[in-house]
């Protein structure tokens, strides 16, 4: 019986030892997802690209058809969705373009478009100087204002026009009121107007609606802590759009964050990756590599993902994935890395931007001038983890480790969002 009792304590302490580093639950499950990870997209793909033959022919036998212009600049950003191909975006946006030229009878509705699809390519001064030539006074100019003026960190003016359309029955207003207090830290009033809007679409009957209140809420509930019901929307997204990418995409962090199902996590961002070719998929892979500890992999991925998105189509789509991963180089790369980080905050000044480029001081060994870029642009102006992080590696630089410590604190609860790779930096402090 004694040794029974020691055999069984040893059994215990190895099992202890051998555990994940949380007691979490194991969430996700490859039945639940199979059948959407073996989709083939290429007769969609054919529909779609049969569909923009005729209109093309008509335009080139008449280039005032603004009507089949915007319908084929639809199209194109159909497949540009459905396979990543910049240049279906970059054709999308060329056609948006010649529409807005070619429109003289209320052009509003042809620069609201052409607006989006600048905020799509990031190009967020363009878009708002679109958007100020003319009066908000419909409410649809007024939500894409607000929308530009949150990529733009112009808080100020986003909250003026939001406050314009408030109307808590409505779900554009609550959508983006959620986005609001998100951006406030506000996070259980950000689900709890999600959840409003998303009764709202599910009342409606509009599938767009749903699977776009399904997934967000899906991305809240995760950032909330509250995994099985992100799981749980994740898989309604999916329901009602079996090609979502987006939806299998949070699962695989799900899989790969909380679950330590490496194999899982990897075969949904590779089946994603051969569908939709998209550079955001290499540098998933290059972070899994690294958790396995192939950091040869890892590197051979992220100089993929720089050389990939160095390509002028893709404009400043990835600057803020590129400075990541420039800082995470040679020298170099840093000095490359804190040159586009300066440019970034130019292109929009928000916390987050100014917290890459405090981070980038940092790397750069300017630890003086990160602290102070971050006590007057960061610091209580984001509550995004990865920034608290950077702060308290800031702080610790300048010898300021007291200070840090009740950040480091609070950033060890956070081990799901940022993922076992960074929260070992967050370990180190």
């Amino acid at each position: 019986m004694k040794n029974l009792i020691t055999f069984l304590i040893l059994l215990f302490l190895v099992s202890c030892a051998t555990a994940p580093e949380q007691n979490q639950t194991v969430i996700t499950d490859i039945n639940d997802i199979e059948s959407y990870l073996n989709i083939d997209r290429n007769t969609l793909v054919k529909d779609l690209k049969s569909q923009t033959e005729p209109l093309q022919l008509d335009i080139e036998k008449d280039s005032t058809r603004i009507i089949q212009m915007s319908r084929l600049a639809g199209l194109n950003n159909q497949l540009y969705d459905i396979t990543g191909d910049i240049d279906y975006l970059e054709q999308a946006v060329r056609l948006r373009e010649k529409v807005l030229q070619r429109t003289a009878i209320k052009p509003e509705s042809a620069r609201r478009s052409l607006a989006q699809m600048y905020i799509k390519q990031h190009r967020f001064k363009e878009a708002d100087s679109l958007m100020n030539t003319i009066e908000a006074n419909e409410k649809q100019d007024q939500l894409v204002k607000f929308d530009i003026a949150m990529e733009l960190g112009d808080y100020t003016k986003a909250e003026s026009l939001l406050s314009s359309i408030k109307n808590l029955n409505d779900y554009n207003y609550l959508i983006r009121a959620a986005k609001w207090n998100d951006y406030k830290g506000n996070l259980d009033d950000t689900i709890r107007l999600m959840e409003k809007a998303m009764e709202l679409a599910e009342e409606s009957g509009s599938e767009n609606l749903m699977l776009w209140s399904y997934s967000n809420i899906a991305d809240y509930y995760g950032h909330h802590g509250d995994l099985t019901l992100s799981y749980k929307y994740y898989l309604k997204t999916l329901q009602l759009d079996p090609q979502n990418d987006y939806a299998l995409k949070g699962i695989s962090w799900i899989a790969y964050s909380n679950d330590n199902d490496i194999k899982l996590a990897s075969q949904i961002i590779n089946t994603l990756q051969s569908r939709h070719d998209i550079p955001d998929y290499k540098l998933i892979l290059a972070e899994f590599a690294e958790y396995q500890n192939n950091e040869s992999q890892a590197q051979r991925l992220r100089d993929e993902f720089l050389k990939e998105t160095n390509q002028p189509a893709y404009r400043a789509m990835y600057n803020t994935y590129r400075i990541e991963n420039l800082l995470a180089g040679n020298e170099n790369q840093q000095k490359a890395g804190l040159e586009l980080a300066i440019e970034e905050v130019g292109n929009r000044a928000t916390p987050e931007t100014y917290d890459l480029l405090g981070y980038a001081y940092l790397v750069n060994k300017m630890p003086v001038i990160a602290l102070e870029n971050h006590k007057r642009f960061v610091q209580n102006k984001t509550f995004e983890p990865v920034a608290q992080l950077h702060l308290a590696q800031i702080l610790k630089e300048n010898k300021l480790g007291e200070v840090a410590q009740p950040i480091k604190n609070e950033l060890l609860e956070t081990r799901y969002e940022l993922g076992p790779v960074t929260y070992k930096e967050v370990q180190q402090i």
